[in-house]
């Protein structure tokens, strides 16, 4: 017995190690009933690593078998590290009446009783062949963790909860627990610190993971392994071990185990092992890693290689691996560029970094398309690249893939060893986007193309895209497009219908520009397509060239934005026809028009063009057929077929009656100039009643300052003027609060506001729907009544009811 008390004293005795888990567990077990593809799979298999699990004598785990009472102490005992304990126990006296001294289970059950681990069900017995509870499971686990007086069942759940343990589960609390389940909540718990103690407030004092009580624990600094190092051999991992001051200076190999090392090259890691075996998981113990984006290459110094991206320098006799292969900095720091991704670690303290990590590192190197799949056995890429030395050491390959057969037509490639022999990479991206381009922006010398809402920069040297086109656009390792392929595809003809505000009729083949008022309220100069002009004598081609200024015109525009179909509708100077419309039917379909019934379909135009005493047409605009009522209106055009079924009706200077126009308030955050091959128009960013929205101005507004702006929208939504507000030149009430006399109050009682301007105290009420923004930052954000301290700044903007709808926080 004296023995059995030494023994728990040794084996509760621990060190304390701070880190993170960072790695799982191949699903690698011997049992029948456990697939690799389970989700209890790598916790079984972790579990049967460390012996804690040895499964049923039939090859299987049993992960649908309820847990016992017997189980759960068993688990509980070689968790803690107490199989051998629990084998000395089996020779005690049973700890419960309804153990016998043969049962299979009696020492853990003994053992876990002198720990108190448990104390049976009462009147000394314990159950053995009990079901377990999801909750009682969770009670075990967190009293092997160390932590004690939590309230049941809550607590216990809460508890676990907290740290994790049910991740993954969704049982009531007193569902018996599976060994399936039971093992994905073991696995996790050996990732938890255990509790030493507990301070004087209670809380608790964590020290080393449950781990690493049944597992061999050991750190090392990682220095290489076999895909970055080939002197390295296949399986293991060169690293450092600590000296006896506890540098890391001792080199060896270790196995690598489960474990993909590549992830913590430069760390210093916490390897928990099998006993005697391979390791199983690590924790990383470097803690100054910093990781990010390069625009240029690191300045070589005197006192290292200085990172102007990060303001830090790495040493100059710092590791690098670059692009998955083991250098020196200096014989390759040139090779970093815009867009390498860059992380630096210091594993031992000292100043600057000493292991320099670096992905797409190609500068001076410019991306090639591959034309040609690579097949195996090629020696080459396109007859062009080599894929290996004058020796026959292949290039290594990185990045989308890493198999030079895996290299296919339409990939990117950054072909290193040409640029840096000491760099024999060939770096692949794999990267396209396919759509219709929907804008093309300009902005000094940098040109952007929008495809399916994503705005690509467009190296204008290698591609050419235009507004409209559809395809593929190849992409760099910047995401730039290098290059452009089109789709062909089946054309859809769109009717369009404008007046003709000027034009160069008649063509000729030097003279084809004509310039339409658009039903959208713009306008806008095309090209026509010469080859189709016709004549009166000539009546081959699709577009007329005898359209004059202020007809009313149809027209087609192909895929390279031009005209290529022309038809004047109603030419200039013809008069219109008063008729009486009659809207009874119209929810039917059915209009009257004149008497005569006309049938409408999803199909049928209806326009309202504007114009002089003289009949000539400015201007032309859809119109809805709700907005049509009982009433005269002036008719320009009428096209109907022999069933009266309405396909084209154009009015004259028809007014309707509508409900008031709604002019948005907004904060106006950004805007942009977009170009197209017919226009330039502005689109404005803004915050409308809290929420981020894009607005498309239907012409150029020019330069748009951050603020409050009132919208006028069009038909179709689109902004025609924005005007911003102030107290003089809008229905909108502002009032600027100055910093040298401003005491803002939020009355939350009252829903109200008050504040001081110019020494006077005002207030207002607030509407229920205010918004306010803070615009004290580079980038405006909404914000809440709270964040308005009392020395704010403000703008008040009140709507049509004085009530205070906006508020934005300024400098």
């Amino acid at each position: 017995m004296k023995n059995l008390k030494k023994l728990i004293a040794v084996v509760l005795t621990f060190a304390l190690v701070f880190s993170a888990m960072a790695v799982g567990f191949a699903a690698t077990t011997p049992f029948t009933d456990v697939k690799s593809d389970a989700p209890y799979a790598s916790a079984v298999a972790r579990l049967y690593a460390l012996n804690i699990t040895n499964g049923n004598t039939d090859g299987t785990y049993g992960v649908d078998q309820p847990v016992t009472r017997a189980m759960m102490t068993v688990f509980v005992n070689r968790l803690s590290g107490y199989r051998n304990l629990a084998e000395m126990a089996k020779n005690d006296t049973p700890a419960f009446k309804d153990v016998s001294k043969n049962y299979w289970a009696v020492g853990d059950i003994n053992l876990a009783a002198k720990l108190g681990l448990t104390h049976g069900v009462g009147n000394g017995m314990f159950d053995p062949e009990g079901k377990v509870t999801y909750a009682q499971a969770l009670g075990f686990m967190l009293n092997a963790l160390g932590y004690k007086n939590l309230s049941w069942p809550y607590g216990v759940v809460a508890k676990a909860q907290d740290l994790g343990l049910t991740a993954g589960l969704n049982l009531a609390y007193n569902d018996v627990i599976t060994r399936g389940d039971l093992a994905l909540i073991m696995n996790k718990a050996l990732d938890q610190q255990m509790v030493t103690s507990y301070d004087t407030n209670g809380n608790p004092v964590l020290g080393n993971k449950l781990i690493s009580k049944v597992a061999d624990v050991n750190t090392y600094l990682i220095v290489a392994t076999p895909d970055v190092d080939s002197s390295v051999p296949a399986g293991q991992v060169s690293v450092l071990a600590a000296d006896s001051n506890g540098k890391y200076t001792v080199p060896m190999t270790i196995n690598a185990g489960a474990v993909d090392f590549n992830k913590y090259l430069g760390e210093v890691v916490t390897v928990y092992s099998a006993k005697f075996g391979n390791p199983l998981s690590v924790d990383v113990v470097t803690t100054d890693i910093k990781s990010f984006t390069a625009t240029t290459y690191p300045q070589a110094t005197s006192d290292g290689y200085y990172f102007t991206d990060a303001s830090v320098y790495a040493r100059n006799n710092a590791v690098v691996v670059i692009d998955g292969i083991k250098t020196t900095l200096s014989s390759v720091y040139k090779a970093i560029d815009n867009g390498s991704k860059v992380t630096l670690i210091n594993n031992d303290g000292g100043n600057g970094y000493n292991y320099v990590i670096v992905t797409g590192a190609t500068a001076g190197v410019d991306p090639y398309i591959v034309k040609n799949n690579v097949v195996s056995g090629a020696k080459y890429i396109d007859n062009a690249y080599a894929l290996a030395d004058s020796l026959g050491n292949a290039y290594k390959v990185e990045g989308a893939v890493t198999k030079a057969t895996d290299i296919k037509a339409g990939d990117v490639i950054y072909y290193l060893p040409s640029a840096s022999p000491s760099l024999p990479v060939i770096y692949v991206v794999r990267n396209t986007v396919t759509g219709t381009v929907s804008q093309i922006s300009v902005s000094g010398s940098t040109t952007t193309a929008t495809i399916n809402g994503t705005a690509y920069t467009v190296n204008t040297l290698k591609a050419t895209v235009n507004p409209g086109d559809q395809g593929t656009a190849t992409l760099d390792k910047n995401n730039t497009i290098i290059a452009w392929t089109p789709v062909s595809t089946v054309t859809t003809v769109t009717t369009n219908y404008g007046v003709v505000s000027d034009s160069q009729a008649p063509f000729s083949q030097f003279a084809t520009k004509i310039a339409l008022a658009k039903t959208d309220g713009t306008t806008a100069i095309y090209d026509v397509v010469y080859a189709n002009v016709y004549s009166v004598n000539n009546t081959a081609g699709k577009v007329y060239s005898g359209v004059a200024k202020n007809d009313i015109v149809s027209y087609t525009v192909n895929s390279n934005g031009q005209i290529d179909s022309l038809s004047t509708v109603v030419p200039a100077g013809t008069s219109y026809t008063t008729k009486a419309f009659d809207t009874t039917n119209i929810s039917s379909n059915v209009l009257k028009i004149g008497g005569t019934n006309y049938y409408v379909s999803p199909s049928t135009v209806i326009l309202n063009a504007t114009v002089d005493s003289s009949y000539k047409a400015s201007a032309i605009a859809p119109v809805k057929l709700s907005d049509l009522q009982s009433d005269n209106y002036n008719v320009l055009k009428l096209s109907a077929d022999q069933y009266n079924n309405l396909s084209l009706l154009i009015l004259a200077n028809a007014t309707f009656t509508t409900t008031q126009t709604v002019k948005p308030v907004v904060y106006v955050t950004g805007y942009s100039r977009v170009t197209t091959s017919t226009s330039t128009y502005t689109v404005l960013n803004v915050l409308e009643n809290g929420v981020a929205k894009t607005y498309n101005a239907t012409s150029d507004l020019g330069a748009v300052a951050n603020g409050v702006y009132e919208l006028t929208l069009d038909n179709n939504g689109n902004v025609t003027t924005a005007t911003a507000v102030t107290t003089t030149n809008n229905s909108k009430t502002t009032e600027q609060l100055l910093a040298s006399s401003v005491n803002v109050t939020i009355d939350y009682t009252n829903n109200g506001i008050k504040y001081t301007a110019s020494g006077t105290t005002y207030s207002n009420l607030l509407d229920p729907n205010v918004v306010v923004i803070d615009a004290t930052g580079t980038t405006p954000v909404v914000t809440g009544l709270a964040n308005i301290s009392t020395s704010a700044k403000v703008d008040l903007y009140t709507n049509s009811l004085g009530k205070v709808n906006l508020i934005v926080i300024h400098n």
